[in-house]
């Protein structure tokens, strides 16, 4: 019996916010891997005599569109938080408008996913941050340098973001 020819997918997971990352998948067939995670370009500036930061859209663009064709950018769907400021929700939705926005200008297929979803999928315990820290690291032990400090706990969401949308649409055989 002649084997079919794996096709292999490269998926770009994004945890929007200014402090959230990218990161890329290969999936094929049953096996699914983390290829790498990059934070979200950001630069510090001054408004209103106020150090705010911005998403830096240049820099971003390279990490969307790599050198690979891209079958989907996954983007975790984001609503307003209780007890989050006026202003820092307006600029955490602003970020991931902006990054869907800029994923969509590309000409890349954009979904989105819901976090109860994707940590479902993931088997991601409940609890605090590092809850999603901890699972990427089981998951993806090779890369668990990757997660090493409390404060990569986006890194994490966005490999499980891309892993819990990878295992909710792959056909299974």
């Amino acid at each position: 019996m002649t084997r079919t020819p794996t096709l292999t997918r490269i998926i770009v997971a994004i945890d929007p916010g200014l402090t959230g990352a990218i990161a890329w998948l290969s999936v094929a067939d049953d096996k699914i891997d983390l290829l790498a995670v990059h934070d979200i370009p950001t630069a510090t500036t001054t408004q209103n005599r106020k150090k705010k930061s911005q998403l830096l859209m240049a820099a971003t663009v390279p990490l969307i569109r790599t050198p690979f064709c891209v079958a989907a950018v996954i983007i975790e769907e984001v609503s307003a938080m209780p007890g989050q400021g006026v202003t820092s929700m307006f600029r955490f939705g602003y970020t991931a408008g902006a990054l869907a926005g800029l994923a969509s200008g590309l000409g890349l297929p954009v979904h989105f996913i819901r976090p109860q979803e994707w940590q479902r999928a993931v088997r991601q315990p409940k609890g605090d941050k590092d809850a999603g820290r901890l699972r990427a690291n089981q998951i993806f032990p090779n890369h668990a340098h990757l997660f090493a400090r409390k404060m990569d706990h986006n890194r994490a969401d966005a490999a499980l973001i891309g892993l819990g949308w990878a295992l909710l649409n792959t056909p299974t055989k």
